[in-house]
């Protein structure tokens, strides 16, 4: 007898082991939320490695940004670990492992007044079956951290660091309208900052499709009125001079840009293509190096097919707008080239180049390496909006051929 009841001990102990740790686990959803609230904030922080290499961020304003960028992680993964132990959660799960300890040696002290009655034991299984939880995982996304984001600052909106990263979040999505919103909310609560005004007036520009208008030519005036070397301010203060056919008024802006801008960085490439438009143009006679600027642009072309993905083209229509477009990956993100045509046109194979460029001075012969992306918009703009569908490549090299860009998110 003695033998048996430590069997039986034995047994109860092994079920206890099987049983209880797993229910006093977090919830895998609850861990894979936590995983994509820290790759959202790990891609704000290398962007703010970016803006601070190619001088769009100050050292000092980069370790503020970091700082409020841990704060608003730290926030998120509490509000998270808060809702992730409802009582159908966490504490469900440790009231499960109570009661099983308790639960399951009654039980099997009851079956053996039973004589070992096998349906009894059926029952007893049953039991234990239904008293387990179910947790069912998330695939938390991106898009979802972001729009948590969102709804955070509506619910407490005098938080300009917040709507900062909001407003960088949007640009990084291409929903363009939304982050000239956004920053706007961080001008609203922080007036008169150089940098945001630059960064407004810059997704501004986006949203328009390379055309400057009120808001952002008074918003770049500003910047550099409170900040006369800020540089994306520079830098877009000489695009719009130049747009309107200034051309000594753009190299004054790209000159004082050039001179603080690392010699070796892929902005300091592109100022200087720049540099060398506009003395074309101030001068009336093509650049000393024509030749060469020639056979660049000869060659600064990306080429390959462009598509939507099987699975939804079904939320299209034939009619709806599809723009392919190659951005710079750093500094000002105004489209360096850019086509347009219909779905009823895709799959189809598509070259972007310097022909396909809004603006002369920002063409794809001024960059090593941009991002390319494809919009499809049934209200007809390039910018995202919610609802559309949308596909990106980041870095791709120029020149590129047999690029496959394919239409395959749809934007939240």
């Amino acid at each position: 007898m003695t033998a048996l009841w430590i069997a039986v001990l034995v047994l109860l102990l092994a079920t206890l082991l099987c049983l209880i740790p797993p229910l006093l686990r977090r919830a895998p959803a609850a861990q894979a939320a936590e995983a994509s609230v820290r790759a959202f904030y790990l891609a704000q922080r290398e962007q703010l490695e970016r803006d601070l290499k190619n001088g769009s961020l100050s050292p000092e304003a980069r370790a503020r940004a970091e700082e409020e960028l841990q704060r608003d992680l730290l926030q998120d993964l509490a509000l998270r670990r808060s809702r992730a132990a409802p009582w159908a959660g966490q504490r469900a799960g440790v009231a499960a492992a109570c009661l099983l300890s308790v639960l399951i040696p009654v039980a099997a002290v009851l079956l053996y007044g039973q004589l070992g009655n096998p349906r009894a034991a059926a029952s007893a299984a049953a039991v234990v079956a239904a008293a387990e939880p179910h947790a069912g995982a998330s695939n938390d996304d991106m898009a979802m951290a972001i729009n948590a984001l969102a709804r955070r600052l509506r619910s407490a909106p005098d938080d300009p660091d917040g709507w900062y990263v909001l407003a960088r979040s949007y640009e990084t999505l291409g929903r363009y309208s939304d982050a000239v919103a956004a920053y706007r909310q961080v001008l609203r609560l922080a007036p008169d900052q150089p940098a945001v005004l630059a960064d407004l007036a810059d997704a501004l520009l986006s949203a328009n499709q390379g055309a400057p208008d009120a808001e952002s030519i008074a918003a770049v005036a500003q910047a550099l009125a409170a900040q006369p070397d800020q540089p994306k301010a520079l830098a877009l203060a000489g695009m719009m001079a130049l747009r309107r056919g200034d051309a000594a008024e753009a190299l004054a802006h790209w000159e004082r840009l050039q001179a603080r801008l690392p010699p070796d960085s892929e902005a300091a490439r592109q100022i200087q293509s720049n540099i060398a438009q506009a003395r074309a143009m101030a001068t009336g006679s093509p650049p000393p190096a024509a030749a060469t600027a020639a056979k660049a642009t000869a060659t600064a072309r990306i080429s390959g097919r462009a598509r939507i993905a099987d699975a939804l083209r079904a939320q299209v229509q034939p009619t709806d707008t599809v723009f392919i477009l190659a951005r710079p990956e750093d500094g000002p993100r105004m489209p360096l080239a850019i086509l347009q045509m219909q779905v009823s046109d895709l799959p189809r194979d598509f070259v972007l180049d310097d022909s396909s460029a809004m603006s002369p001075q920002a063409t794809l012969s001024g960059a090593s390496k941009v991002r390319v992306e494809i919009r499809v918009s049934r209200a007809g703009a390039a910018a995202a909006r919610p609802g559309d569908l949308g596909g990106a490549l980041a870095g791709v090299a120029v020149p590129s051929d047999g690029v496959d860009l394919v239409a395959d998110t749809i934007v939240r």
